[in-house]
């Protein structure tokens, strides 16, 4: 193993302690679910609603501009959700950097967004069986002359991020040299504002929301950088620890989405 390659590990291992105690924190002085049992189904069916917690993300959740509603992929999955359990559903608004601490806090039932998967997530929650997979890219101004990531892994060059995502732990390991900044919002365009208003050399984020949201926004005149995408993991959505029999449910109904082909028509839907 090369030095450069040890050192990043234990770069990686840092920061998901990080994360990790940070979460654990949360959940010892408001997270009251994280002690609950394996009763999360009777407690929704008792309250006769599924809250499900969002994070911005094209085109898994999105508020619609025109109504200020939740939409996307992951609103026609917990309306089907819901209903498969006979409850009604109910949006609760979160940022990245709160999804978990959401959950934690029982403010929500289920984190109904595209989490990856990490290892440090897997420690403070549990995950349904991942029903996608995506990478991690960089967009930088269409006029900028950089194409790869050492390019842009230079001093005095910044990287934009949302804070409290995976984005934000794999850029501050990935790129050693440039500034990782880390924005608190629950807006997705703040991120790519930055680079549009040159408040940052390039934009980090996962592919998917990365390519919609340029192909939706050409006045900001952002292009993906030239490299390839990195990273590839799969995401999926995150349960109260403890809640193992909620957990099989929300398998077994996806399971049920992929061989019915409701999973398949949401993706039509929602993936042009």
């Amino acid at each position: 193993m090369s030095k450069d390659i040890y050192l990043k590990e234990k770069t990686i291992m840092k920061w998901m302690k990080i994360f990790v105690g940070a979460f654990c924190l949360f959940a010892m002085l408001g997270g009251p679910s994280a002690q609950a049992g394996d009763s999360k189904i009777q407690e929704i069916k008792s309250n006769g609603a599924l809250r499900i917690c969002h994070a911005e993300a094209l085109p898994m959740n999105y508020k619609d501009p025109k109504t200020g509603n939740w939409t996307g992929y992951n609103v026609d999955a917990g309306e089907d959700l819901a209903e498969n359990m006979g409850v009604k559903l109910v949006h609760v608004d979160s940022t990245w950097a709160t999804v978990i601490p959401s959950l934690l806090a029982d403010k929500c039932d289920i984190g109904m967004v595209g989490l990856f998967r990490t290892a440090a997530r897997a420690q403070v929650v549990l995950f349904a069986d991942a029903w996608g997979f995506d990478t991690q890219q960089l967009a930088v101004p269409e006029s900028s002359n950089m194409k790869t990531y050492a390019d842009v892994d230079q001093a005095g060059k910044v990287i934009s991020v949302l804070s409290g995502t995976a984005d934000e732990a794999f850029a501050r390991v990935f790129f050693v040299n440039a500034e990782v900044k880390a924005l608190v919002s629950d807006k997705l365009a703040t991120i790519f504002l930055e680079v549009a208003s040159k408040r940052a050399d390039a934009v980090f984020t996962d592919s998917t929301t990365m390519k919609l949201f340029i192909e939706a926004n050409p006045a900001m005149n952002l292009r993906a950088l030239g490299d390839e995408p990195v990273n590839p993991q799969g995401y999926s959505y995150a349960i109260a620890p403890g809640e193992y029999h909620f957990q099989q449910f929300v398998n077994i109904w996806m399971e049920r989405t992929e061989t019915s082909g409701k999973k398949k028509s949401w993706h039509n839907k929602w993936f042009k």
